[in-house]
């Protein structure tokens, strides 16, 4: 309901003979790549005004309120993909999907891309957030960035903010803790060189005012550091390939690629390897072009994120306790619903969430991610009962009992049994994150 919306079909198709996708097409069935496609939808998105008319206009407060559900639907998403080890994608792809899966029309989807797009240019003067959006689906003329500066973006997004959820409120200027930020930039940047982490730390420090600073500038900083430090790898990568082809021919033989290898000491197997000689030789020669971008598919010797191991230390494991403890009330009253609405849109995507949060839990890794996650769960869990979707309906009619119904938590009809829930107050808020109890001056459990 925050996205303004042409929702008449026929008339999109008849005023603009169709949708982005059948105006590139001139012959047969053919297919375009997807960012031919975002950069068509990016053109017909200059055409709307959205000042001139109230219906498609978005304020800023929900322009910010959007930007701040798509990144946590984002970062949902990518924990899926990574445990189906398919590619993250880019946050246009994702935006197309989402669209596509919310109102079940691929011209409907173009439409409501288009009209954010549009809205996004409105504000993007404006909000550094929204500034930042748009770097992100390629809107306004900066170079583009890429999927891993996304991933960035949202790892130090939801470690800063514990987890919460809404990850972001619907204004500017939110403050941070300076101490909490610099422990983020230590894990997002804990494989870079010593010096490098250090001088990436003291820039930080410049944009510290008191004792907090700026989210949305930290966030800024962050992604233009990652995206100066995997430039660098890439110019190495350019040095090594030079100095690796010894015969001076331009091309690399895999004697020369396995030489290369040992030289530097690389964590990738004999498999990747072979698959990334592979697909070099499939070009007529492997030249230095088309050796930085396989290595950048295959993340060869490039700057990588996070910590190299996943250590639980015990304050986490802390973390982890209380938060099994929490899903442990509510697992069964999700699983029961679950059944209510198996085969529905919205059972198969609390469902994936559900898989998501118990592949979190068993990890151990990342404890602000697996609050996020849940918090997520119980939201959608909540929301699927207040709404009372037609699975729940037809349950009903035919005398079975709903969890609501079931559970003796349960208070009047349609509400969700918060006490079951852990939830406290009149909210539906889920109980806070033991790491922002304590940083609060309060007590985990």
């Amino acid at each position: 309901g925050m996205v303004p919306l042409i929702m008449d079909l026929q008339g999109i198709k008849n005023r603009r003979g169709g949708g982005v996708k059948d105006q590139m097409i001139t012959q047969g069935n053919q297919a375009i790549p997807y960012s031919q496609f975002w950069a068509g939808l990016l053109k017909s998105a200059e055409s709307i005004d959205v000042e001139d008319n109230v219906m498609l206009q978005m304020s800023k407060k929900q322009m910010l309120e959007f930007i701040g559900k798509i990144y946590t639907e984002k970062i949902l998403v990518d924990e899926v993909d990574d445990r189906c080890h398919m590619p993250r994608q880019s946050l246009s792809e994702f935006l197309y999907d989402y669209h596509l899966e919310l109102l079940s029309e691929p011209l409907l989807a173009e439409e409501a891309l288009m009209n954010i797009v549009a809205n996004a240019r409105l504000y993007e003067g404006v909000s550094a957030r929204v500034k930042m959006f748009c770097r992100f689906l390629q809107i306004n003329q900066e170079k583009p960035l890429p999927v891993e500066a996304l991933s960035v973006f949202l790892l130090a997004l939801v470690k800063i903010q514990n987890g919460e959820i809404p990850l972001l409120p619907d204004y500017d200027q939110v403050n941070v803790d300076a101490t909490k930020a610099a422990k983020v930039i230590e894990f997002v940047f804990a494989q870079a060189p010593y010096v490098i982490r250090s001088k990436i730390l003291l820039e930080a420090e410049k944009r510290v005012v008191g004792k907090v600073i700026d989210l949305d500038s930290l966030l800024y900083f962050l992604v233009d550091q990652y995206v100066h430090e995997s430039s660098r790898g890439e110019e190495r990568l350019r040095a090594l390939f030079v100095a690796s082809d010894m015969d001076g021919d331009g091309n690399l033989t895999l004697n020369e690629f396995q030489d290369m290898v040992m030289h530097i000491n690389s964590r990738k197997s004999h498999r990747e390897l072979l698959r990334m000689y592979a697909e070099m030789t499939l070009n007529r020669t492997v030249d230095c072009n088309t050796f930085v971008r396989v290595c950048r598919k295959f993340s060869f010797f490039s700057f990588t994120y996070g910590p190299h191991t996943k250590k639980v230390d015990r304050q986490s494991n802390e973390v982890f306790e209380v938060l099994a403890a929490e899903w442990e009330k509510v697992e069964d009253l999700i699983h029961e619903l679950l059944v209510v609405l198996e085969g529905s849109a919205v059972g198969m995507r609390l469902e994936q969430n559900v898989k998501t949060l118990k592949s979190l839990l068993d990890s151990r890794f990342e404890a602000e991610s697996a609050w996020h996650c849940y918090r997520k769960v119980v939201s959608e869990f909540a929301s699927a009962i207040k709404n009372r979707t037609p699975g729940m309906g037809r349950a009903e009619s035919s005398g079975a009992a709903t969890p609501v119904e079931d559970s003796k938590e349960g208070g009047k009809e349609g509400k969700p049994p918060l006490k079951a829930l852990g939830v406290k107050g009149k909210g539906g808020k889920p109980p806070a994150n033991p790491q922002t109890r304590r940083g609060s001056g309060g007590r985990g459990k």
